[in-house]
């Protein structure tokens, strides 16, 4: 293994050699004239390790460019790829239609050659968006999100039922009854506080913790900060490891959160923020989690500031784009590590 990859980085340094001397270039020409296509250009004159090289474009009308020589008019494009080898043509044109994109398209395959189109809002996206068949119809979509795939919805479902039914057999089959006593012991009130959270898609539900708090009437209006009265000596300990959460692998297990994912907040939070943050509601487009991304960056617990929340939305859409299977294994791992090491915000 280590000499296959040894040998791959090897291959693609001389690569990449190769391309900054002039050899080993794909050559490409652009149709259309306008910021896209100059983008696109000014991207392949910066990176010249990518391996293009632009022979010139094909426009309806002759501009003053920068991405190469006029090399015609569109209706050109046929005989001028049966006398040059050119590898790729890149359709630039703003506002074309998608009888143009046949005709191009036609033309190019009959010449063997590859196309690729761009739309003239691709930049405004960066590297967010995907391209989607809807039926027939390809769409774009803004952000990635790997958990709209089926079978990514069914790898996480699975994962949340397996884990969920094995904590609450395993441990909070014994768990449960020991903390209810300390509870109990400890102050008056029920075991279990519950809440109305926000889940995925904005639908509320009921979510449940071990009471950890003195019954108090602002409960659901001030989160706990540090040093909270509210808070009851057994209390502290609960949230101190975390025990505090278990009750919600029952709401993992029907359905209502996830084991990874953004963690939910009070109804008053989410009012707030909204207000702060554009996008805070992207985050409420996946299930929230009993931990989550952000939360293993160090963003749990209370919210001291507008920069701890927008950081802490920045976290949890980026896991939003990016889940994997393994990306949750590595969250739940460093979440148990974090609550043996200890954390300063548990409280």
């Amino acid at each position: 293994m280590v000499c296959f990859g040894t040998e791959k980085y090897i291959i693609h340094r001389l690569v990449l050699f190769l391309r900054r001397q002039g050899y080993n270039l794909r050559h490409v020409i652009i149709l259309g004239h306008g910021n896209t296509a100059n983008q696109f250009h000014e991207l392949i004159t910066n990176n010249p390790h990518l391996g293009y090289d632009v022979i010139g474009y094909f426009d309806d009308e002759e501009k003053d460019a920068v991405i190469g020589p006029y090399l015609g008019k569109i209706n050109d494009l046929g005989p001028f790829l049966k006398t040059r080898p050119i590898n790729e043509v890149i359709v630039a044109t703003p506002g074309i239609t998608i009888g143009e994109i046949e005709e191009i398209t036609y033309v190019v395959d009959k010449a063997g050659v590859r196309v690729r189109i761009i739309p003239d809002f691709h930049f405004q996206f960066y590297n967010r968006y995907e391209f989607k068949q809807f039926g027939n119809i390809p769409t774009v979509s803004l952000r990635k999100e790997p958990l709209e795939e089926t079978h990514n919805k069914f790898t996480k479902r699975t994962f949340d039922i397996v884990f969920s039914a094995l904590v609450l057999v395993c441990i909070c089959s014994w768990l449960y009854p020991l903390i209810a006593v300390l509870i109990k012991m400890n102050s008056k009130g029920p075991v279990l506080f519950k809440q109305k959270r926000l889940g995925r898609d904005r639908k509320e539900f009921w979510c449940y913790k071990f009471r950890s708090m003195y019954v108090n009437a602002v409960s659901d209006k001030q989160a706990a900060s540090k040093g909270d009265s509210r808070v009851t000596p057994i209390g502290r300990v609960l949230r101190k490891t975390s025990l505090d959460e278990f009750p919600q692998f029952w709401n993992v297990l029907k359905g209502d959160m996830s084991i990874v994912g953004p963690r939910p907040h009070m109804s008053i939070q989410n009012e707030q923020y909204q207000e702060i943050i554009n996008n805070y509601l992207v985050r409420q487009l996946i299930k929230p989690g009993i931990t989550g991304w952000a939360q293993v960056n160090g963003y749990r617990g209370e919210i001291e500031n507008e920069f701890d929340i927008k950081n802490r939305v920045t976290y949890d859409i980026w896991y939003l784009e990016n889940w994997s299977f393994f990306l949750d294994i590595k969250i739940v791992y460093l979440t148990v590590w974090n609550i043996f090491k200890g954390e300063d915000k548990a409280y």
